[in-house]
């Protein structure tokens, strides 16, 4: 890898399952969060405009004089600086990958969001969207929009499915569903976690749903 200087500010967290951690600490910093691993990247922004980023690795954290302690809420900073998050309805973003329409965002709407919609939550560049969780404020204005709480369902490391909490959809139902498609559809390497999550306003952060 090419020696670069490393910007603590452009410093991301990318969400991965919960076995990743314990596998990849040796040579790259983790931590783990409820159920799940939070892994670290560094962006870098090309010349022409073309974003890749690389894997933050343990001898890079040492030069650069930054404590394993510190990450978490440096990379949750610059997660939110560094992308914007996109809202979709799920029923749009179907008819934009089957037939190429265009899926309107919302998450800067004014108002409430419709309740009866279940709603595709990412970033604008599509890529490790499923961090948006650990976004406090992000997720706590979704949450008072759609009435105060939600249900996280993790699609992949890219995405989540905001549904709200409505008392249509059963717990224990949303993990079958999660568990089904996490076999059938996404890939092993795209693979986040079988379980729920939820936020409430009244409580003010992400907990496993049980």
């Amino acid at each position: 890898m090419e020696k670069t200087q490393l910007n603590k500010d452009r410093i991301f967290m990318r969400l991965m399952n919960g076995k990743a951690c314990e596998i990849f600490q040796d040579t790259f910093p983790c931590d783990s969060v409820l159920n799940l691993t939070v892994g670290y990247r560094w962006l870098n922004e090309q010349e022409d405009g073309i974003r890749t980023s690389e894997p933050l690795r343990n001898e890079q954290l040492k030069a650069a004089s930054l404590k394993k302690e510190e990450l978490f809420e440096l990379a949750k900073k610059n997660t939110e600086k560094l992308f914007s998050t996109r809202l979709y309805k799920l029923g749009d973003l179907v008819k934009r990958i089957c037939e190429g329409t265009q899926a309107e965002d919302h998450m800067n709407d004014e108002g409430v969001l419709d309740k009866k919609e279940l709603y595709v939550c990412t970033n604008d560049s599509g890529m490790f969207g499923a961090a948006v969780i650990f976004i406090d404020k992000v997720i706590k204005k979704i949450a008072e929009r759609l009435g105060g709480s939600i249900y996280i369902l993790p699609s992949s490391i890219h995405e989540v499915i905001i549904v709200p909490k409505t008392g249509e959809y059963d717990v224990n139902m949303l993990k079958e569903t999660v568990h089904a498609v996490n076999s059938s559809v996404v890939a092993d390497y795209d693979y986040l976690s079988d379980s729920v999550y939820q936020y409430e306003t009244a409580v003010g952060r992400v907990e496993i749903a049980m």
